[in-house]
């Protein structure tokens, strides 16, 4: 492993031995993992910012749930996607992680939230919630944030 700057950064061929070395399931779940956040991110870039909202937002719940993956492995799999994709913001992964939820038959609402203090001056944030659990952050991330949106699950 290379040093640069504090951060370590991974050769290459550790990457993709690592990512062969998932089960199948596994790696179907990054790949798909990986093509929603880029989508997601894309959009942001190209879009206004409602009707990527109303797209992601208005999914309809799955009622054929197939792959049974797990909350925790699809917050894990786009925080570690999102390390990799530019600028995928809190907005973007939340975004991607709702919709994916939603797809995957579970629970999942979208919160933004604004603060403003001396120090950050205005900041937002957004995370998402599902069966009362913060994911993609922890409740210490989310203090202090004002909620303006709050887009609660689908309804099946």
């Amino acid at each position: 492993m290379l040093s640069y700057c504090h951060m370590k950064i991974e050769s290459v061929p550790g990457k993709i031995q690592r990512f062969a070395a998932l089960p199948a399931r596994g790696q179907w779940t990054l790949l798909r993992v990986a093509a929603t956040v880029a989508f997601v991110r894309i959009a942001l870039w190209v879009l206004p910012f409602r009707w990527v909202c109303s797209f992601v937002c208005n999914l309809p719940v799955a009622t054929d749930v197939r792959d049974g993956v797990s909350v925790s492995a699809l917050e894990w799999s786009v925080s570690v996607v999102s390390r990799r994709i530019p600028l995928a913001s809190c907005l973007t992964q939340a975004l991607a992680l709702r919709w994916l939820l939603v797809r995957a038959g579970h629970p999942a609402s979208l919160r933004i939230g604004v603060a403003k203090d001396g120090a950050r001056g205005f900041a937002a944030h957004a995370w998402v919630e599902s069966r009362g659990q913060i994911l993609l952050g922890s409740e210490g991330e989310t203090i202090g944030f004002a909620p303006i949106l709050a887009l609660p699950p689908p309804q099946a």
